[in-house]
């Protein structure tokens, strides 16, 4: 039988990745204005983390215990979407901090 919370799993596991997406692609423009390193490749590779733990997810569908890999695969792809996001947007921090 499939449980629903599965199938919401592997759904928002693309969308996360559809994030990253749309983040990589403004990162890239702000990159190429301000002459920023090419840090959106970690964007990259924070996306296929999070497609393979949805491949995982969808092949272990009905299976126990073998989703763990998955949400490995999601945490090392939001860990990496995260570090990509502090690099080119961590100065919105700073100058919201100033005041």
């Amino acid at each position: 039988m499939i449980d629903y919370f599965e199938i919401l799993d592997i759904v928002s596991f693309l969308l996360f990745a559809l994030i990253l997406y749309f983040l990589s692609v403004i990162s890239k423009r702000l990159g190429n204005v301000m002459g920023l390193r090419k840090y959106y490749y970690i964007y990259y590779l924070g996306i296929f983390f999070l497609l393979f733990a949805s491949i995982i997810k969808i092949l272990s569908v009905g299976i126990q215990y073998t989703d763990f890999y998955g949400y490995v695969f999601f945490s090392i792809g939001l860990t990496l979407g995260l570090i990509a996001s502090i690099r080119y947007w961590g100065w919105l921090i700073i100058e919201l901090f100033r005041g």
